[in-house]
């Protein structure tokens, strides 16, 4: 689903799309037609918004953050450019985020900003531990050929790219919530995220070829592997949706699905849905990869343990929304362990 994305790995650090405006702009738009402001009040603090221009800030950002505070140590930055590569200083894990707007064209009405919290130390709770992070958005329904508007996202800088028969584990943790608002809300209430008609999932996106180089290109690659831990509304059904369960696995309690499809790119896309959606996970999600090894053995639609993982990202893919909605992740560890 994500196959689109204008940045791999290579560029992801560089600003690739020109900005389609901060959402102050888009807001004024709104306005003057008579439309509701994209991020109007709900009555409390917003932490969100068009924001002012900044020369720089402790992500690394540069001239892409569109407004910073720093208190105690701690930089909050928000980014709300088409694409731009932001890579916090760590002395632990790198990481790069990406407001990702992939999908937005001139006709799209509504926008998205990213923002980031940083700690100017560049220490956080593990070496494997990301930073802080949250989005705001709302699009107007995009065309049936292509729904998606953005996949904001967190990418893993400096591990990959490994050969699969080579890695152990990877083990994942996390902690997120979607909620209607401008904040980022403590839990997912899914009926009120309904009334507002979104259409999203949560998802980590990965990228796989024998092609060393390959896999790090998600528009080449010849498999994308995503694993869902949610989905909301029609629009966000997987891709091979209609042809049904290929397997299911579980991994530590959280039940998943493989559904399997082909894109409009010829990649074979293998996606596994957690049967019920998941706030908080920890656990290896590696067999889910080595569980596509036996499948590889009948058909060419699946990695083998030969090919290279490319791409690793965690984010969600932005549909629509009738309203502000905001999607946070306040807890996110990768190890990915080689053997």
């Amino acid at each position: 689903m994500a196959l689109s994305l204008l940045v791999n790995a290579v560029l992801l650090a560089i600003p690739l799309g020109g900005s389609v405006g901060t959402l102050v702009g888009i807001d004024a738009h709104l306005a003057a037609t008579g439309q509701k402001p994209l991020f109007h009040s709900d009555g409390g603090d917003s932490s969100s918004g068009g924001g002012s221009g900044s020369s720089g800030d402790s992500t690394g950002g540069g001239n892409g953050g569109n407004g910073s505070t720093a208190s105690n140590g701690v930089s909050n930055t928000q980014y709300c450019e088409s694409s731009w590569g932001i890579s916090p200083p760590s002395s632990g894990e790198l990481f790069t985020l990406n407001p990702n707007q992939w999908g937005v064209t001139t006709s799209t009405v509504g926008g998205l900003c990213m923002n980031v919290t940083t700690f100017q130390n560049e220490t956080y709770a593990t070496k494997t531990t990301a930073p802080d992070w949250s989005v705001t958005w709302q699009y107007d329904p995009g065309p049936e050929t292509q729904p998606v508007h953005a996949y904001p996202n967190i990418m893993i800088d400096d591990v990959l790219p490994l050969e699969l028969e080579n890695i152990d584990e990877i083990e994942f943790a996390l902690h997120w919530t979607y909620g209607v608002g401008t904040t980022v809300a403590a839990t997912t209430d899914e009926t009120t995220l309904n009334a507002e008609s979104l259409q999203c999932n949560v998802a980590i996106d990965m990228f796989f070829d024998s092609d060393k180089t390959t896999a790090q290109n998600s528009t080449t690659a010849d498999f994308e592997v995503m694993v869902w831990f949610a989905r909301f509304g029609d629009s966000s059904d997987p891709i091979g949706y209609s042809e049904g369960v290929v397997t299911n696995h579980t991994v530590n309690g959280t039940m998943f699905e493989l559904y399997s499809g082909t894109n409009s790119n010829s990649q074979n896309v293998l996606t596994w849905i957690a049967a019920n959606t998941t706030e908080e996970f920890s656990g290896d999600i590696y067999p889910l990869i080595t569980d596509l090894y036996t499948l590889s053995a009948s058909s060419s639609s699946y990695p083998s343990k030969a090919d290279y993982l490319g791409i690793f990202q965690f984010g969600t893919e932005a549909f629509s929304a009738d309203t502000n909605v905001t999607f946070g992740v306040t807890s996110l560890s990768v190890d990915i362990k080689k053997s």
